[in-house]
């Protein structure tokens, strides 16, 4: 019974160990199932990241190819014609400044990012600045106009009075305190020699000078000459 009980005993252990062996080798499948998992998701998850890298690489290589024809593109733009300007048309009537066209010309070259303006709209603000010019003239023409028309019609300016007193106290009191330079700048300049303002201050300045000159035996100036002389634009009337 003895030995019955031990050989039991002895079987059990064994049955035991097996169990514990088997168990301990489906552990160890498992395991190596479990590893080999890893393995392989490993694998799977390096070749995606490398699919990545070489997408990004990819989109890298596209984006340097399209700078480098931008540049390309770029560079083909900087040897672009330059535009010499030489065919603006100045509209008739208008006097030109070569200076300020030169400086205009430089300006418009260098517009558009360097590219210069075309022809078209270098002529369209050439024409737009004389169309500004040509409407202040007009308004300064009128006014000078009607300057003229308020010495004419002034008791102590106009009348029979302006080409034989006027004109010549004018010209007298310019003369004596101004120099040559005020005396051709009020028979060339509208400004001045229109203005009833300054005309009646050098008509009362001067109006001694002129008796002064007359008795000592000094001509002034022939009225026809003298209304000439300050209004040149009278005598083609």
């Amino acid at each position: 019974m003895i030995d019955e009980e031990a050989s039991a005993e002895d079987n059990t252990e064994t049955v035991d160990e097996q169990t514990t062996m088997l168990s301990e080798n489906e552990d160890g499948k498992q395991d190596d199932d479990s590893s080999s998992s890893d393995k392989d998701a490993a694998a799977s998850a390096g070749e995606t990241k490398k699919g990545d890298d070489k997408a990004a690489d990819d989109d890298g290589d596209a984006a340097k190819s399209k700078d480098a024809k931008g540049d390309e593109e770029d560079s083909d733009d900087d040897k672009a014609e330059v535009i010499s300007y030489d065919e603006i048309n100045i509209p008739e009537g208008m006097d030109v400044d070569e200076k300020a066209l030169g400086s205009f010309k430089e300006l418009a070259a260098g517009m558009n990012d360097g590219k210069g303006l075309s022809n078209e709209d270098a002529q369209s603000l050439v024409d737009f600045r004389a169309e500004m010019v040509k409407s202040q003239m007009t308004e300064w023409e009128t006014t000078f106009s009607e300057w003229r028309g308020e010495i004419q019609t002034d008791k102590e300016l106009g009348g029979d009075l302006f080409e034989k007193k006027t004109i010549p106290n004018v010209l007298a009191a310019a003369e004596k305190y101004g120099g040559p330079d005020f005396v051709r700048l009020i028979k060339t300049n509208k400004m001045y020699g229109e203005n009833p303002l300054l005309i009646r201050l050098l008509n009362r300045v001067g109006a001694p000078l002129a008796e002064d000159q007359i008795g000592k035996g000094r001509k002034v100036s022939s009225d026809k000459d003298a209304a000439e002389i300050l209004y040149p634009e009278k005598g083609k009337e």
